[in-house]
């Protein structure tokens, strides 16, 4: 290596590291951000991929999607703020709290002591958002299953739980209300919130939906996939459902009372009627719930059938294999069952049998009978939601548009043609108007037409 004349001879100078200054506080929080630095040492901030999947609750996204459903949070609030003499000194429980938004609504309405109760790792969150919401001297968390937790008193006055799933039972709480009833709750005066809930069914027509996932499968890119098919049509579709898509009265098929259940009584057989208020083809069945808080002052409840305002539920629409064709006034019978797979009445897996006849009761007629299975999901739910409100807005805009076009048009008319293509589109209650006129906006003017054969004064210019 070449250097420089004399450069060889220099010694190379020594260098000292030198001792830095402490930094003072507003030094350190500039230089760092208080959001990510020095976490709690919990266990949901060391939970990787693998593990959400197991504990879905403790995503932040599914909070988030429990806490946006308005219609439910808005019942539990107005339910519990609107009767504080009911929560005014008492003890409280609360069944999978989750981030703990009931829980805060009874400290807010007086009660002494709430005990959060979960298993899954969003506790972590919730013991802060209790700290920072000034209750934790009332509200205590407790994490782990009902039958493995110990309560600090032997009883308690009242039971808060969001125990309704998909179906009304699908993937619900009902099994940990029974035994937390049965194990704490006290047998005088003690309460359920909510504690009554209905199920209802109803004919539906959804042609769309049924192509897409189950008709589809018929003819992939010209391969042959039906036995794809098969197990598309052996789930449900959970979705929203228009009002105008059912096509007979409802049903209802399960009453629930929480004070009376017991475990049997989450699986259930009973006959139906369905009267049809339109024809059409029908594609499925829809099944959908109301709740009830019957302790409240005033009634209270909601519900979940197509005319209500949305829920995380939607609806759930079970697919036929074959559409039946229905007519209006006519009446359809049948029997249909709800239960478990396995014996010890788990909702996370379920199943849903259906038959439905037609005719003179004496000489009945099968139309369908089918059988559903309902597994555990993650993720649908959400894709149904933004698929569903992501078509209303195209349709909502595609309407804009063509209102616009109208209006357009009408203020403008530029060209007659144009002018008699919106009139046909519209199809309007307007007198049959002749094909030798032209519609400008809301009048009609007729048009001089020549003969066949004969020419017209000025036909060269038109």
């Amino acid at each position: 290596m070449m250097t420089r004349r004399g450069d060889a001879r220099r010694s190379t100078p020594q260098f000292t590291p030198t001792k830095h200054k402490a930094k003072t506080l507003k030094q350190e929080q500039m230089c760092r951000s208080p959001k990510f630095v020095n976490l709690p040492a919990k266990p949901v901030y060391s939970m990787t991929s693998r593990d959400f999947q197991m504990d879905t609750n403790a995503h932040v996204e599914v909070i988030g999607e429990q806490l946006k459903d308005f219609c439910c949070i808005n019942f539990y609030q107005a339910a519990i703020i609107q009767n504080k003499h009911l929560f005014r000194g008492r003890t409280v429980l609360d069944i999978g709290c989750g981030a703990g938004i009931l829980s805060l609504f009874a400290a807010k309405a007086g009660a002494a002591h709430v005990y959060a109760v979960d298993s899954s790792n969003v506790l972590d969150y919730t013991e802060q958002i209790v700290r920072d919401n000034g209750y934790a001297g009332v509200i205590h968390v407790i994490k782990g299953s009902l039958a493995n937790i110990e309560l600090p008193v032997a009883e308690v006055d009242i039971i808060i739980c969001n125990w309704l799933g998909y179906s009304m039972l699908f993937q619900a709480a009902c099994g940990m209300v029974i035994y937390a009833r049965d194990k704490w709750l006290k047998k005088e005066n003690g309460i359920i919130l909510p504690d009554v809930a209905k199920l209802f069914m109803a004919a539906v027509e959804e042609n769309k939906i049924k192509n897409e996932r189950v008709e589809w499968w018929n003819d992939v890119y010209g391969v042959n996939m039906k036995c794809m098919r098969e197990c598309a049509l052996s789930e449900p579709s959970f979705q929203l459902v228009q009002p105008q898509q059912l096509l007979s009265t409802q049903f209802g098929i399960k009453y629930l009372n929480m004070y009376t259940a017991t475990r049997k009584d989450l699986n259930f057989r009973c006959k139906y009627m369905l009267e049809m208020r339109r024809s059409g083809y029908m594609d499925g069945i829809v099944t959908y719930f109301h709740v009830f808080f019957t302790k409240s002052h005033t009634p209270m409840g909601f519900s979940t059938d197509p005319c209500a305002m949305r829920t995380h539920w939607m609806q759930t629409v079970f697919f036929l294999d074959k559409s039946v064709h229905v007519t209006s006034g006519e009446l359809y019978y049948g029997g249909i069952e709800m239960c478990s797979v396995s014996r010890d009445f788990d909702l996370n897996n379920m199943e849903l049998g259906f038959e439905m006849f037609s005719g003179d009761p004496a000489q009945l007629q099968l139309e369908a009978e089918m059988r559903w299975k309902l597994k555990p999901h993650a993720a649908i739910a959400n894709d149904k939601i933004k698929a569903n409100e992501k078509e209303n807005e195209l349709e909502k805009k595609g309407q804009d548009q063509q209102l616009e076009k109208v209006i357009t048009i009408k203020k403008n008319p530029v060209s007659p043609k144009i002018s008699i293509k919106v009139e046909k589109e519209k199809k309007s209650a307007r007198s049959p108007v002749s094909p030798t006129s032209v519609v400008l906006g809301d009048y009609v003017y007729p048009c001089v037409a020549g003969k066949k054969g004969k020419k017209t004064k000025h036909s060269k210019k038109g």
